[in-house]
């Protein structure tokens, strides 16, 4: 099966053995012959660059149409001997294949723009915009432009059938801007690779139609190109949650829903499903499921960064001032005093549980380095920060299929999401006063309308939804040295939770790739500790462990139950 990662090839050269002219009679003994074997090794290198970016500006009167709306140069370079594909797809949106990704926005009218074929043949009352790409060659280039294919795309819909004619068939030409990955342009081989290094050329521009009716305002949208390799790669890989929740766009729409609301919504989504919800207080989109305990989880870490903004944390967008007695949120705010870290400020992490902290590690890269293509890697227990490229490198394992994607450069990403102590997992600004063990603390820096999960046998606790997917009772096995998971580890993440292995921070990540850790809101006096829910690629599953509430991991949220079952440990 072929992957849109970097490889590396092995290239063997031919070593003459050059001999000196005999000074003497002396024999030479065969014994002094020493033979130089010289290994070359070429690696692939593919790169997609641009020039010209967010230089697409029109003022545009109503009732007309214009062409070539700005010119962005895009450099592609690829020497996989099996040539390499572009791919584009309308980005507006937060996920590719959104409603409105194809489709240019109001600012403040928030009134769209259809992709379209940028002129007012179908329907005259419609404004639309569209894209073209075409082919420059550099003084000396004599191959590459002619070994270079513009792509058609005959099943992407056309706004008409009088518009569906054969010169708008092709990207060369005015084409719509497509809701999904679409391949654009290919090159089937490196063997006729431009003679210039930069590689081949494509230059892309826009067009439009505004109709007469359209409001005034200032449009915009984004278009994404994505070079994959070889050059029949499948499209480029996104998060699976495309669709919605039936009728609910936030996740804190949740917290002011009635049972019968509720309940609407859990019987329009199908059991194990992804589907898509965002957060209102950053406008992050994460894939949930509705699984077999009956709840709907997200299946992607927490991913929201502290903020220090006065009341930004209220009872409408975060889960504070719950009130168990009504089932309803009270009126509550939560300033944190610290803000997230990132890698430029790492080093203040702080050992203690009175101080709020969280920590942004940003996406997670493989290298590639493993033939089969099944590691992040070989054996290693972190991730190493790469003070060149400011990436991490040579994580563990296949953190989650779900979310895994490739960039532009052909190698792997994950993005983890954040890294809390326990005292923000439960947004407080100090969680040092709660001694009581297994005491259940019903506020968290979740959405309003969710919470951490339990890590007792209840309605909403790790313990019930891993028994139900049989986790708890699953025999593993590793017979692998450098601990990629076998086939038994693999319930781990293909199952519709899709644990990630995010392992712990601490001022350093640990353990990312070889175990998970997520916290829960239950008080644990040991230590000054909370209860977490962990698991490990060798076979160590605990849905009711503990941690030192200075540590940094992971917050997977559920959304509350209509009758929260709560328990303890």
């Amino acid at each position: 099966m072929r992957r849109n990662t970097t490889l590396t090839i092995n290239i063997l050269t031919t070593t003459t053995i050059i001999t000196g002219a005999i000074l003497a009679s002396t024999y030479v003994s065969a014994e002094n012959d020493v033979v130089d074997e010289i290994n070359i090794t070429v690696p692939i290198s593919c790169t997609l660059s641009g020039t010209g970016m967010n230089s697409h500006n029109a003022n545009i009167t109503n009732g007309t149409y214009q062409a070539d709306i700005g010119t962005t140069t895009l450099h592609a370079f690829c020497n996989d001997s099996e040539g390499f594909a572009i791919y584009a797809a309308g980005y507006t949106g937060d996920t590719i294949g959104e409603t409105n990704s194809n489709k240019l926005v109001g600012a403040s009218t928030n009134t769209t723009i259809e992709t379209g074929l940028a002129t007012s043949a179908g329907n005259p009352d419609v404004s639309n915009w569209a894209m073209k790409l075409a082919i420059t060659q550099d003084s000396g280039d004599t191959t590459g432009t002619n070994a270079f294919t513009i792509d058609s795309a005959p099943n992407v819909a056309l706004p008409s059938e009088a518009e569906q004619s054969a010169t708008s068939a092709s990207f060369s030409q005015y084409h719509v801007v497509p809701n999904e990955y679409t391949k654009v342009a290919h090159k089937n081989s490196a063997t006729d690779m431009t003679a210039n290094t930069g590689g081949v050329k494509l230059t892309t521009t826009y067009a439009a139609y505004i109709s007469k009716t359209q409001p005034a305002d200032t449009y915009s949208g984004q278009v994404i190109y994505t070079l994959v390799h070889p050059s029949d790669a499948p499209a480029p890989q996104v998060s699976s949650c495309q669709t919605k929740v039936p009728g609910v766009t936030y996740m804190q729409e949740f917290a002011t829903m009635t049972t019968e609301e509720k309940a609407a919504v859990l019987g329009n989504m199908t059991e194990d499903a992804q589907y898509s919800l965002k957060d209102s207080r950053d406008n992050k989109s994460y894939c949930v499921a509705k699984l077999k305990d009956g709840n709907i989880w997200m299946t992607q870490n927490l991913d929201h960064d502290i903020v220090t903004t006065t009341n930004y944390y209220t009872n409408q967008n975060t889960d504070i001032g719950y009130n168990t007695s009504t089932g309803e949120y009270d009126t509550a705010t939560w300033t944190a005093p610290s803000a997230t870290l990132t890698d430029a400020n790492k080093s203040n992490w702080v050992g203690s549980y009175t101080i709020p902290m969280s920590y942004d590690p940003g996406d997670l890269y493989w290298n590639a380095t493993k033939s089969d293509y099944s590691d992040w890697d070989a054996y290693y227990d972190s991730c190493t920060l790469n003070n060149t490229t400011n990436k991490y490198e040579n994580c563990d394992e296949l953190l989650n299929p779900i979310n895994t994607y490739i960039d532009t450069t052909g190698e792997s990403q994950y993005h983890l999401g954040n890294y809390y102590n326990w005292t923000a997992a439960v947004a407080m600004s100090d969680s040092s006063s709660y001694t009581t063990s297994n005491e259940l603390i019903e506020q968290s820096i979740c959405p309003a309308g969710w919470t951490l999960p339990r890590v007792g046998t209840g309605d909403d606790s790790f313990y019930s939804l891993w028994n139900e997917y049989g986790f708890t009772s699953r025999s593993y096995t590793d017979t692998n040295s450098n601990n990629q998971h076998d086939e038994g580890e693999d319930a781990l993440w293909t199952t519709p939770l899709y644990s990630a292995a995010g392992g712990y921070f601490g001022s350093v990540l640990g353990g990312v790739g070889f175990g998970g850790d997520f916290w829960s809101p239950v008080v644990l006096i040991n230590g000054k500790g909370a209860a977490l829910a962990s698991f490990h690629v060798d076979g160590s599953v605990s849905p009711s462990n503990y941690g030192n509430r200075y540590g940094g991991n992971s917050v997977r949220c559920v959304a509350r139950p209509t009758a929260s079952s709560v328990s303890g440990l």
